[in-house]
C-alpha cells in the first residue's frame, strides 16, 4: 500500500494548498494554488473530474501509460475510476488549477435531459475545447465566496451550468459521460484488482456507480459478508505479507491506517486468531 496514493476528491479536502469553493461528499469545486511542483502523485478518481489550468502545467499518465499534458488555459476531463499518476509542474508563475468533481448520481441526473446517439469509449480521457463562456465561468470563480460551502443544491447548479457549457462545444464529452453511466462496473472484479488501495466503502460505491445502500446489499448478497468486513480481511492479508517481508507491527499499523497499534493488533487477531508479533515469530510464517 503506497504512502503516496490518493483517492480524489476526498484526499484533496485535507490539503493546505486547496481552497474549497463548494464541496459535498464526492462532488466539489476546488481551487489549488502551489508555489512548488508536486511530482509523481499516484491517484484514483472516484468521481468524474474536470481540471482547468489557470497557470502552470499538469501532466497526467494513466495506468496504461497514456500521457496527457494540460497547459495554461486548457481543460481535461477524466472519467471516474481513472487510475493515474499526475504531476503539478510550476513554471515561471505559481501554479493555479480549478478542479471539479461530480459523482455518478449528479452525472445521471444531468443525462436525463441530455442524451446523444454517438458512441464512445466509456473510459476515455479527453482534452476539451473551451469557449468564451467557459472561460468567463472560470473567471467568475475567482472572486466568489459562498457562506455555506457544503450546499449540495447550489453545488449541483454550478456543476450543471459548467457541464452544459462544455457540451455546447464538446459532443464527445457527452458521449463519454453517457457511456460511463450506461454501464455498471463489476463490483467483484474491480475490488479484487484494487483492494490494496484502501478505499472507503462509500468510495467503492461511487466508483462502481451505485448508491451506498445498493452497493452494500449487492455485495453482501454475493459474499455473505459486508464490504467493510471483506476489506478488513484483504488488508490483513496484505499485512501478513508485509510481516513476511520483515515489516514491524508498528510499521504495518501505520501503513494500513491504524493510528493506534493496539487496534491493528486486535484486527489482525480477529482474522487470524493470533497476534502479528506471534505470527512474525512463528517458524514458517504460514497458517
Amino acid at each position: 500500500m503506497s504512502k503516496n496514493f490518493y483517492t480524489l476528491p476526498q484526499a484533496m479536502y485535507k490539503l493546505d494548498a486547496i481552497k474549497v469553493i463548494l464541496a459535498n461528499k464526492n462532488n466539489s469545486i476546488l481551487y489549488k494554488k502551489l508555489d512548488k511542483s508536486m511530482l509523481n502523485m499516484e491517484k484514483i478518481i472516484v468521481s468524474h473530474s474536470l481540471v482547468y489550468v489557470k497557470s502552470g502545467r499538469v501532466e497526467v499518465q494513466t495506468y496504461d501509460y497514456e500521457k496527457f499534458t494540460v497547459s495554461e488555459g486548457e481543460m481535461l476531463f477524466m472519467p471516474r475510476d481513472s487510475y493515474l499518476i499526475s504531476d503539478y509542474v510550476k513554471e515561471e508563475r505559481e501554479m493555479e488549477v480549478y478542479l471539479f468533481f461530480f459523482d455518478y448520481s449528479l452525472a445521471s441526473e444531468f443525462l436525463q435531459n441530455n442524451t446523444i446517439k454517438k458512441q464512445s469509449d466509456k473510459s476515455k480521457i479527453l482534452k476539451l475545447t473551451l469557449s468564451h463562456n467557459i472561460l468567463n465561468y472560470m473567471s467568475s470563480l475567482e472572486s466568489i465566496q459562498y457562506k455555506n460551502k457544503d450546499n449540495l443544491e447550489l453545488l449541483k447548479i454550478k456543476l450543471s451550468e459548467l457541464l452544459h457549457l462544455i457540451c455546447e462545444e464538446n459532443e464527445e464529452f457527452l458521449a463519454i459521460l453517457q457511456a460511463q453511466e450506461s454501464s455498471k462496473t463489476d463490483i467483484e472484479t474491480y475490488m479484487q484488482e484494487h483492494y490494496d488501495k484502501n478505499l472507503s466503502v462509500s468510495e467503492w460505491a461511487t466508483l462502481c456507480g451505485y448508491p451506498l445502500s445498493t452497493f452494500n446489499r449487492k455485495f453482501k448478497k454475493k459474499h455473505h459478508i459486508s464490504p467493510k468486513q471483506w476489506m478488513l480481511k484483504q488488508n490483513m492479508k496484505l499485512a501478513k505479507e508485509a510481516l513476511d517481508k520483515g515489516s514491524s507491527v508498528s510499521e504495518c499499523a501505520a501503513t494500513f491506517g491504524y493510528s493506534n497499534t493496539s487496534n491493528f493488533i486486535k484486527a489482525f487477531k480477529d482474522i487470524y486468531k493470533i497476534t502479528p508479533k506471534q505470527y512474525a515469530m512463528s517458524e514458517n510464517h504460514s497458517f
